[in-house]
């Protein structure tokens, strides 16, 4: 396998055209006299168990970890790379001995990275063995393909008995929806995904990316409309402000994801937080 060393990143120009994505409590006791104190909110890392990566953290958490890293590289205006976290999630879960980890292009504190690590699209998973890149796969990917490209083989799991069955209760479903500001080639959008979540199962999943167009740019409205569509990633409706790009959970877009539906909502929520979205 061809070991690939860092580089510096290409234009941003090339970038745009590449990345082919328009637009991720426990109770504390109080004695009855007293007023409950308010618990802390667990660490994200807690609940998904993947790292946050900037350029303070970069060399620890990538260049000097002994262990084998799956490193995303995401943009939270980019459908296919939320659609990725379920995977994510699963994969550290899964895995303990194989590091999650995850840095936003669109983050302060990244140009280091950005100018070290060869980024061409979004998604982007740099497979990472002894702070060497063994493998790099752009676009969305399924447990098994990131699992294969970092030349990891799982290991074996102790029989254990099969455990007794548990009461069976009744299913929670919940709705999650999560919001963030966000940017690609300088055109200003804001992202908001909905979902739908029994238990640990994504029933339904809605994008809606509505993007601005600026008066600089209005000249080239017609040509964005374009784009847009092309683009393939949903129905694209003209607003006053620019455009609405929507992304449902039956568009041959996101079947064609075949995106993994196997997560919890403290997860989801979890992971969408760490890619910058508020979540309601």
């Amino acid at each position: 396998m061809k070991i690939f060393k860092f580089k510096s990143v290409m234009s941003a120009a090339a970038m745009i055209v590449a990345m082919g994505a328009f637009s991720g409590a426990s109770t504390v006791y109080a004695a009855p006299a007293k007023a409950a104190k308010p618990a802390k909110a667990a660490p994200q890392e807690e609940v998904i168990k993947i790292v946050r990566v900037d350029d303070s953290n970069f060399e620890k958490e990538i260049m000097n970890t002994d262990r084998p890293t799956i490193l995303d590289v995401f943009s939270s205006s980019c459908p296919p790379c939320l659609i990725m976290i379920p995977t994510l999630i699963d994969i550290a879960k899964k895995y303990p001995d194989v590091k999650v980890a995850s840095v936003g292009f669109d983050e302060p504190n990244v140009q280091k990275i950005k100018n070290t690590l060869p980024i061409q699209a979004f998604p982007t998973f740099f497979l990472i063995k002894d702070g060497k890149i063994v493998n790099r796969i752009q676009g969305a990917a399924s447990e098994e393909q990131l699992l294969a490209a970092l030349q990891y083989t799982p290991k074996a799991q102790p029989a254990t008995k099969p455990a007794k069955a548990a009461p069976k209760k009744k299913a929670v479903t919940q709705n999650l929806t999560c919001s963030t500001d966000g940017q690609f080639g300088g055109i200003q959008n804001h992202v908001t995904m909905s979902l739908v979540i029994t238990d640990d199962h994504i029933d339904n999943v809605d994008l809606v990316t509505n993007v601005f167009v600026t008066p600089e740019l209005e000249s080239r409205r017609a040509q964005l409309k374009q784009m847009f569509l092309q683009s393939g990633k949903g129905t694209v409706e003209e607003t006053l402000t620019g455009f609405r790009l929507h992304t449902a959970n039956e568009s041959p877009f996101i079947k064609a994801m075949n995106m993994q539906r196997k997560s919890t909502y403290a997860e989801m929520k979890a992971g969408l937080e760490l890619q910058g979205f508020k979540c309601e």
